[in-house]
């Protein structure tokens, strides 16, 4: 069993923009603020497998529809979210309310809220499980992660390539070039970056073949 994810996002107070229209003009903060991963499955978005969006929490047909006192560009209801999710997410909601996110146990929790990653845990191969009958129905009945684990699996094994040649490449710098280190260090490099391009190869060609 492994973590949900690293980090939990945080929403900065202050934006650095201020639109009263155009939401999407907020979407450089929340990559920021959500670490460049998508809050809803924790997807990295570095590699070419989809796009992300700003994703409105309490979603926005039911904010106009029923005069909710939120405004579409209000920044505390915003979510970096990889396509997937948020396509299935859409206007899945479980109340009549916009400050009642779920009853009993379905609904949605904050994706900022740490209480979020409980709900979730990852199988050592980056599989997404449920852990909790809430969890259970974001599993099933928004985010479809049932359906989606195949690709969920291949990017995050990539990202965690990515992540240990991170790692090596700072480690590296720290040390001279002609010492048992160093070579050591390179040896690790060369190691893992010939199982980054197969699983690279191998995430794109799932993706095009969807």
């Amino acid at each position: 069993m492994a973590a949900f994810r690293g980090k939990c996002p945080v929403r900065r107070a202050a934006p650095n923009r201020n639109p009263t229209v155009n939401w999407a003009l907020h979407k450089a903060d929340l990559r920021e603020d959500f670490n460049n991963h998508c809050g809803y499955c924790d997807s990295y978005d570095g590699y070419a497998h989809t796009y992300f969006e700003v994703d409105h929490f309490v979603p926005k047909d039911l904010i106009v529809k029923n005069r909710w006192p939120i405004t579409l560009v209000q920044y505390s209801n915003l979510v970096y979210a990889c396509k997937f999710c948020n396509n299935n997410k859409l206007a899945n909601w479980p109340s009549n309310s916009y400050t009642v996110f779920h009853i009993g146990n379905k609904g949605f929790i904050d994706p900022c809220n740490k209480k979020y990653s409980t709900h979730f845990y990852r199988r050592n191969n980056g599989e997404i499980m449920w852990n909790t009958r809430l969890g259970k129905w974001m599993y099933f009945n928004a985010f479809k992660f049932d359906e989606r684990n195949p690709g969920i699996k291949l990017l995050w094994n990539l990202n965690r390539l990515r992540k240990a040649l991170d790692k090596l490449y700072e480690a590296r710098k720290k040390n001279i070039k002609t010492s048992k280190k160093f070579k050591s260090i390179q040896a690790e490099i060369n190691k893992i970056s010939a199982q980054y391009y197969p699983a690279h190869t191998k995430l794109m060609e799932y993706y095009r073949n969807l």
